[in-house]
């Protein structure tokens, strides 16, 4: 390709971006913020839980797709944020703490959890009047972001920033070590509440918009490519959301490119991404 069509090219995708800047925004803060709670979900081994919450905040979104053909519940249709939250936060209390009394283990309430939720949401979709409702359950509607959305996904990624920035010490001491931080007289049950708080405000407030798989993507892919290579934790914090932007930038620009859906487009390049980091990292070793 000669000069001047190269530049030509590179006008036109610089016009199809710019077309759907607001979409890119989006998907760039859902990368950061899912990328950094998805360090501790992946050292922490909580990766199912994360899996069983995206499954109920889908569930939410499917519920609020099907109300909204209802005339008195058409708004929850167009905000179905509020009842993915309603259902992830549920989910939370129920999943993110084992208790001693339990007559169910947690890993099987987990699957339960993930299982119903998924069955559930795909009869929900089913019979949702919007005529799109299992592409947005599934890969979401990032082309379709506004800047009022941006405005909802910015307060969900505040409370997670704020809890990695100022209180990064007290979530770090009392995931890794939870009984001496017992002792020393910190509330390890606040605190994990807190992080898995924000872990599903996180996951419901980007569902709507990313769906499930991109939404699990971001949780565990960018994270494992970072640890591939970190050696501290906030290395590998840093690296995840590095990974996550150079893949969302990447799909996206696939996606305008040759016409393919776009939350798929950023999962391929995030898992891309970490295939590349893994057989370096084996070379080097």
């Amino acid at each position: 390709m000669r000069i001047p069509e190269r530049e030509a090219a590179s006008r036109r995708l610089l016009e199809r971006l710019l077309l759907f800047r607001d979409a890119l925004m989006g998907s760039l803060i859902i990368a950061v913020t899912c990328s950094i709670l998805g360090v501790y979900v992946v050292l922490r081994r909580i990766v199912f839980v994360g899996a069983a919450l995206a499954q109920l905040s889908s569930a939410g979104v499917a519920l609020a797709l099907f109300l909204s053909g209802a005339t008195l519940t058409q708004g929850l249709g167009r905000h179905p944020t509020e009842l993915a939250l309603a259902l992830t936060l549920g989910g939370v209390l129920f999943l993110a703490f084992e208790s001693p009394r339990s007559l169910v283990p947690r890993d099987a309430a987990i699957g339960i959890a993930y299982t119903v939720a998924g069955a559930a949401g795909i009869l929900l979709v089913s019979k949702a009047a919007v005529g799109e409702a299992h592409d947005i359950l599934i890969h979401g509607s990032i082309l379709g972001i506004t800047p009022g959305d941006i405005r909802v996904l910015l307060g969900a990624a505040l409370p997670v920033l704020v809890l990695q920035l100022v209180f990064s010490r007290q979530v770090l001491f009392v995931s890794f070590d939870p009984e001496t931080a017992r002792t020393l007289g910190y509330r390890v049950r606040l605190w994990d509440l807190a992080f898995f708080g924000t872990l599903g405000l996180a996951i419901a407030a980007s569902m709507q918009y990313a769906g499930v798989l991109l939404v699990f993507d971001y949780l565990v892919v960018p994270a494992v490519t970072a640890l591939l290579l970190a050696r501290t934790m906030s290395g590998a914090i840093a690296l995840s959301v590095l990974a996550a932007v150079v893949a969302t930038i990447a799909g996206f620009l696939l996606s305008v490119t040759y016409d393919l859906p776009t939350a798929p487009a950023i999962a391929s390049c995030s898992g891309a991404l970490a295939i590349i980091v893994w057989v370096i990292r084996s070379r080097w070793r």
